[in-house]
């Protein structure tokens, strides 16, 4: 009997152990903001990653609003230590994405960055993914966008902003 119980403890601690070791969220310091809804970051034990906030689209660099996208991502989080949220997916801690960056939700100080983006006008909901957000998320993003709409802030002062979606379409 006490052979059983050690066995059901062993195999408990080493279950616990291996959850901790895929998990997917991490904390990371952000190096460089490439773009509205890309940043690099490296995390404590040096690793750098590309990492696409999940959720949104922000204006490319070339495109209206894009050079103030990015400058307002860099105002809230460039240089700050930030906790990554990320599926596992694949057999890998996090997401990846075709172009190899890590999906992300981006969090500082229990702030949701990605939705900061959307409210302040600098990124749109991108709908085309939300299914990959939580319930909570997608209403939240949603509400964010149509307030900013509402509001007039960042792009929406545009009368018919392009969404960078559309954008990448017509450039190519």
């Amino acid at each position: 009997m006490k052979n059983k119980l050690f066995f059901v403890n062993v195999v408990i601690i080493i279950f616990a152990i291996n959850i901790n070791l895929v998990r997917a969220d991490f904390t990371a310091k952000v190096r460089k903001i490439v773009d509205g809804d890309t940043i690099h970051v490296v995390d404590k034990y040096g690793n750098q990653f590309k990492i696409r906030l999940t959720g949104i689209d922000a204006p490319e660099k070339n495109q209206a609003y894009g050079l103030e996208s990015k400058n307002q991502l860099s105002e809230a989080i460039n240089n700050r230590w930030v906790f990554l949220e990320s599926k596992p997916n694949e057999g890998k801690p996090y997401t990846v994405d075709r172009y190899k960056r890590v999906l992300a939700k981006v969090i500082l100080n229990g702030a949701d960055i990605n939705l900061l983006q959307i409210s302040s006008g600098y990124a749109w909901h991108f709908k085309r993914y939300q299914n990959q957000q939580s319930p909570s998320d997608q209403k939240a993003y949603d509400y964010a966008e149509k307030n900013a709409k509402k509001n007039q802030l960042g792009l929406w002062e545009e009368k018919k902003p392009i969404a960078p979606w559309k954008w990448r379409k017509i450039r190519k």
